[in-house]
Formats: structure tokens, sequence, C-alpha cells
């Protein structure tokens, strides 16, 4: 492989629990107090998406009302701070000092990426960035991955992505790309990565140098 993509929430940075907090407080204001069992796992789907979903689970008139009270909860966690991923730091100082070509691929929008980016100095690490903005389908459509590839000028098989949600997971696997699974918890029985990881911290120097080449 000649280039590698990442993800961001929950890939690089630590965002999850904060969007988790963010939605509980988005429901306890639209007259909510407590999620029920089943609450949908919206994290991974792209922000309105998962909004769509939780109006649809909670029975709220449209995304658009949850998400106006989801945002000001988020911006207010997202102001306290978020933190890396554990071996995020380390595992884009590998890429970069081989220089191996690296793509951001998100569902995010560009302007919370671009915060992101700035406060973690990763700006000039990525020679292009997938967000909302740049597809028609997000995750698990293929769409974000094979544009990434189509923007590297490499073929999708020559490409590594690395995530952390099912739905990313889906996305590499229909793009064709070396899939990366970065989680705790096992990938879904019909979804077998090309690699498992339970961190970041698990992807060694030796890993980076057998698999990729410059």
């Amino acid at each position: 492989m000649r280039a590698a993509c990442f993800d961001l929430d929950g890939t690089l940075v630590d965002t999850g629990p904060l969007h988790v907090r963010a939605e509980h407080a988005a429901l306890a204001a639209l007259g909510i107090p407590e999620p029920v069992e089943d609450h949908p796992a919206t994290f991974g789907h792209g922000i309105m998406p998962g909004m769509q979903m939780l109006a649809d689970h909670y029975g709220i008139q449209s995304a658009q009302q949850v998400f106006d009270a989801y945002l000001p909860a988020w911006d207010a966690l997202f102001s306290d701070g978020i933190a890396a991923k554990p071996g995020a730091y380390e595992v884009l100082r590998r890429f970069s000092s081989m220089g191996i070509p690296l793509a951001l691929v998100t569902s995010g929008e560009r302007e919370y990426v671009d915060k992101v980016l700035a406060r973690f100095g990763w700006g000039d690490l990525f020679a292009h960035i997938v967000t909302l903005e740049s597809v028609d389908r997000l995750k698990p459509d293929p769409e974000p991955y094979l544009l990434a590839a189509r923007l590297l000028e490499l073929r999708p098989n020559q490409c590594a992505g690395f995530e952390d949600s099912p739905s990313g997971l889906a996305s590499l696997k229909a793009a064709d790309v070396f899939a990366v699974y970065i989680n705790e918890i096992p990938a879904p029985p019909n979804m077998q990565p090309d690699l498992k990881l339970k961190s970041l911290l698990d992807f060694r120097a030796e890993d980076l140098a057998s698999f990729f080449t410059v």
C-alpha cells in the first residue's frame, strides 16, 4: 500500500463520549430526561443522519429540532477540551516520517474538522481532506473512500483506512480499501477487517514498514 486514510472522530480524537453526553443533553432539553434502553448508536453516521435517527426513535418532529438542541451542548463540551486517542500522535508521526501520503476521511463538516486539526496541530499532515460537503453519500457508503483514493491518485486497494465504527468499516470494505479496525469490541461478523487492533498504540513501526511502500 502507498497511502493511508484516517477517520477522525473516535479514531484520532476521543469525541465519542462527548457526543453521547451532548445527545443526552439535547434529549433532556426536548423533554426526554433519560435515554431509552435501545437508544440508537448514532456515532459514525454523520451529524444530520444521526439526528434523524434520534428524531425517528423518540418521535421528535424533525432532525433539525434535535440538532438545534444538540449543538449548544456539543459546543460547550468541545470548548472544555477534547483528547487525542492513545497512539494517534505516534502513528501520524511515523507515517509523516516515512513520507507516506495521508488523507482524512470524515462525516464531519469542514468547519468542525478545521477546528479539530488546528487544536492538535495536524493541519499540515493530510494531503487531502474528505468531509460531509465533499460527497453525496456518507459512510457506510464507499463514496468517501473512493473519493480519497482518487484524490491520492491511487487505486483503492493501494490505500489503507483506519476506522473505529462499523459504519466506517463497512465503507472501507465496500470501497476495497485495506481495512484497519480500531476498537476493543469485535467487528460485526459479516464485516471482518483486514487488521483488527484494540488501539492505535498496537499499530507498531514494523507493521507500517511491512504494509506500506514509499
